[in-house]
């Protein structure tokens, strides 16, 4: 008896290590370079050389900067959903394509916003506000 109870233990455990992340994240984590932002009818490109990007953790963090500052927070993935926690920033003064582009940026990511990963490209949409990441 003592036996069969460890086989099924074993199975199980084998059986769930093998299982997809419940969290439905998978494709989102890692590094995005920002490439276009704007609203649905009007895109723009990301200001140049100004490195935004973010990192999604499979801890729930994300990390980047906007294009000037640093910026970091958690995040949470419902579906299609994604949810940012109070995100957190560094204050240095930029240019005012920068901040331009920042600020959007940071609207962005505020409370919950769609979102959808497709051919190396991840698309956050917020009300009428659209972000453009590439691999």
């Amino acid at each position: 008896m003592r036996k069969t109870i460890y086989l099924v233990l074993l199975f199980v455990l084998l059986l769930s290590a093998c299982a997809a992340p419940s969290s439905g994240s998978g494709a989102l984590q890692g590094t995005w370079k920002l490439t276009q932002y704007g609203s649905s009818d009007v895109m723009m490109p990301a200001v140049e050389d100004a490195d935004a990007s973010l990192t999604f953790a499979d801890d729930g963090t994300v990390s980047g900067s906007g294009g000037c500052n640093s910026l970091g927070g958690t995040y949470e993935v419902n579906g299609s959903e994604i949810t940012f926690g109070q995100m957190t920033s560094t204050l240095m003064a930029c240019d005012d394509a920068r901040n331009a582009q920042e600020s959007f940026v940071t609207q962005a990511l505020t409370g919950t916003a769609q979102y959808e990963v497709k051919d190396q490209t991840l698309t956050i949409t917020n009300g009428d506000k659209v972000l453009v990441f590439s691999k």
